[in-house]
């Protein structure tokens, strides 16, 4: 899909301030990961150099030291370019160092940026 066919809001960065980063550096995806925060609301950011090689069943979620099912937080319908996900209230981020695309069909990973807090 072009640029020009996906809605702004996908593209521009969150609201608020930049809390962790990271990069994918595992299995099938590569480029930049953030956190920010815009008061009490969190989002995933992936960067405008992210790309996902295809796969079924892609789906964006946090890690401790490892998956967890419980924090999966938003599908992935788009494989390149900058997009946002919003983690839920039940989530805590701070308690998580890690962002995963998760093959939820295969239960495996296709990706882990392990994060560092700013």
């Amino acid at each position: 899909m072009s640029a020009s066919l996906v809605p702004d809001q996908i593209w521009a960065a969150p609201e608020g301030k930049r809390r962790a980063e990271g990069r994918f550096t595992t299995g099938s995806t590569a480029g930049g990961v953030s956190l920010f925060q815009n008061a009490d609301q969190w989002a995933v950011y992936l960067e405008m150099d992210f790309v996902h090689d295809g796969s079924p069943d892609p789906w964006v979620a946090l890690g401790q030291d490892g998956f967890r099912r419980d924090a999966i937080i938003g599908e992935l319908t788009q494989f390149r370019g900058a997009q946002s996900f919003p983690i839920g209230p039940k989530l805590t981020p701070i308690e998580f160092n890690e962002v995963y695309i998760w093959c939820v069909q295969h239960n495996t990973s296709l990706g882990r940026a392990r994060l560092t807090w700013l």
